[in-house]
């Protein structure tokens, strides 16, 4: 999964000042909102804009770009949602048994119907489960479960889920698109045109498919017989378009062409703050970070890395180039996503060391390594203003100690790319990457650095790390799962095989004559849209 959530690009309040970036970031001042405008009355029509671009598919199963979440969340439903932080409810669901480790049973929602007016049966959910589990279906959701897992319908309006072996992420998973339902019948009509702009989707939810032009537009409409009616659209009609350059959004949404946008530009901050709408920010689950792709070079030096890390100048990155909507890290999974056991991530958290630059410890550092005259190439995605920046004064930064960086700007695709092919990472040994966690647990971030690991791309091994990541996954007790990710959480800190930089705030910005929406990570997955309403 982190090769789609990890390429998604453009993604505790810190004061603006200091670093090199204060004068910068001083005539803005983020703040994370508590409270969402209000606005419950009804709307005709909506523009929005997807700032990353058209969507490849609206196949909850390919549900795992942010393109493809931010419209899919608002048609299809999970067997379980997500509530205020993160804690699930009763969706398509109305309840789920848990009779021992390896089973769940699904008390089905009677009388739900699927948009063209069919009820949804439990055929429906076990089909769609085994959809995602399918490797025909090449949904990146299926990792949710290990090989061997079952789904049966146990009843009229009961399904079973069994696994092989137990794992203390799986049950966060009810919440995601790994158990999003789709109409069984439709689906198999549809065949391979299922989510694209010619066979389109048939699920529950609040917004029904209306049209998808290609190039253009996708059109959603309410959903006039939604099962949810404490959940009802107060938006009747949702139109979606794919302007991808930054200065046009900028300009569309402050002339009013476009109503709202979800990762607003960072440079539109100040202009947006005076046109009158509503700019809101929310804690995150997304960590932006240098990965070492290859520790063959000169990133194979313990003191390289530990050169590098302290080049870095966190808060000036922060103020200059996020001006101020981010806040330095001190490890790779952000503290918005420790959703259990927090007492314990604090006490792991602060014990680090707290992110800032000391270019005389980094030169002394490159001075003792006798590989510090190789050169290493820093790869980034172009597509992201910010991310140009930030890698450029990473680089000069590293550059003014002695080291030899070079940059390696990349398109969207070719940096997408880095994720599936080996060959598309040669000769890169280092990239700066944004990505997120789907929800707040953090072994399920830190399991892609374990040996063995589909994204373990240069082969990092600790056998203590595994081990540790390893007994996280499988242990029920939420205070025990977190000291062992705490205690692998201080082992990659000291290995640096990843170096933490910062985590972006989740952005919106909407127009004055909207209200009602307050802005969480969990939009991807979470039907946002029904929340708006006219001011």
């Amino acid at each position: 999964m982190l090769t789609a959530t990890i390429a998604v690009l453009g993604l505790v309040v810190t004061a603006c000042g200091g670093g090199s970036g204060g004068g910068a970031a001083a005539s803005f001042s983020p703040t994370v909102a508590t409270t969402a405008p209000s606005g419950s009355k009804a709307v005709d029509t909506i523009t929005w804009n997807l700032p990353s671009g058209e969507p490849s598919s609206l196949d909850p199963a390919m549900s795992a770009l942010e393109s493809v979440s931010t419209v899919v969340a608002n048609m299809c439903e999970p067997l379980m949602r997500w509530g205020d932080d993160y804690q699930q409810e009763p969706g398509l669901a109305t309840s789920v048994d848990h009779p021992n480790r390896t089973t769940w049973v699904f008390h089905l929602r009677t009388g739900v119907k699927f948009w063209n007016g069919t009820t949804m049966t439990a055929a429906d959910v076990v089909y769609s489960l085994k959809r995602i589990l399918d490797p025909a279906t090449a949904s990146s959701w299926a990792g949710w479960a290990p090989e061997g897992a079952t789904v049966k319908a146990t009843g009229g309006d009961t399904v079973t889920v069994t696994v092989p072996h137990y794992g203390s992420a799986m049950e966060s998973y009810f919440a995601t698109p790994a158990f999003t339902i789709v109409s069984k019948a439709y689906a198999q009509k549809e065949g391979k045109a299922f989510g694209t702009a010619q066979g389109g989707v048939m699920c529950t939810g609040p917004y029904q498919l209306a049209s998808w032009k290609s190039g253009q537009s996708i059109t959603l409409k309410a959903n006039p017989n939604y099962w949810d009616t404490a959940d009802e659209p107060a938006v009747k009609t949702a139109k979606f378009t794919f302007v991808t350059d930054q200065s046009a959004q900028i300009a569309g949404l402050q002339s009013g062409d476009i109503d709202g946008q979800f990762t607003v530009p960072v440079s539109a901050y100040s202009q947006l703050q005076k046109a009158g709408g509503h700019l809101l920010f929310a804690n995150s689950l997304a960590p932006t970070f240098l990965s070492v792709l290859d520790s063959s070079g000169a990133l194979g030096d313990p003191k390289i890395r530990q050169a590098l890390q302290k080049t870095v100048d966190y808060q000036g990155i922060v103020d200059a180039v996020y001006h101020g909507a981010a806040t330095p890290l001190r490890a790779l999974v952000p503290p918005a996503a420790w959703g259990y056991a927090e007492g314990v991530y604090q006490a792991g958290y602060d014990a680090l060391p707290e992110p800032s630059q000391d270019l005389a410890a980094a030169a002394a550092l490159v001075k003792r390594s006798s590989r510090a005259s190789e050169k290493i190439v820093l790869a980034y995605t172009s597509a992201s203003t910010e991310e140009t920046k930030a890698a450029t004064a990473i680089a000069d930064s590293a550059t003014s100690i002695g080291l030899d960086v070079e940059l390696k700007p990349l398109t969207a695709e070719e940096f997408g790319a880095l994720f599936s092919s080996a060959q598309a990472r040669k000769g890169i040994d280092l990239m700066l990457v944004s990505g997120y966690l789907d929800f707040p647990d953090p072994v399920t971030y830190y399991q892609y650095f374990t040996a063995g690991s589909f994204y373990n791309f240069n082969g990092y091994s600790n056998k203590r790390y595994t081990a540790l990541i390893n007994a996280a996954l499988s242990e029920p007790d939420e205070d025990a799962k977190a000291a062992d990710v705490v205690k692998a959480q201080a082992i990659m800190a000291k290995d640096l095989i990843n170096i933490p930089i910062l985590t972006q705030y989740v952005s919106v910005y909407y127009g004055k004559d909207l209200g009602g929406y307050l802005p969480s990570q969990d939009y991807l997955y979470s039907p946002w849209l029904a929340q708006l309403g006219g001011a």
